[in-house]
């Protein structure tokens, strides 16, 4: 199965809507670790998940969430 890396970007105004949007939402990311950069920088979150495809990937994300998320195919790779 493909794996996709989720880029989540979203204002300091929504901050607080990206991460309430999650209550209520049944997804396996939910109780899961993500790299964040709310409190140091631009406001941005990534995910690494496995999906069929770029919709389902995006369908593990609230509304809100995946309306501002990138979906990117990745491959893992050996760096010589």
């Amino acid at each position: 199965m493909p794996d996709f890396l989720l880029h989540h970007r979203h204002s300091s105004d929504e901050c607080e809507a990206s991460f309430a949007s999650w209550k209520g939402f049944s997804s396996p990311l939910r109780g899961r670790g993500a790299l964040c950069t709310c409190l140091s920088g631009p406001h941005g979150v990534w995910w690494r998940v496995e999906a069929e495809d770029r919709d389902q990937a995006l369908a593990l994300l609230p509304r809100f969430v995946a309306e501002r998320t990138t979906s990117i195919e990745v491959r893992e790779v050996q760096i010589p």
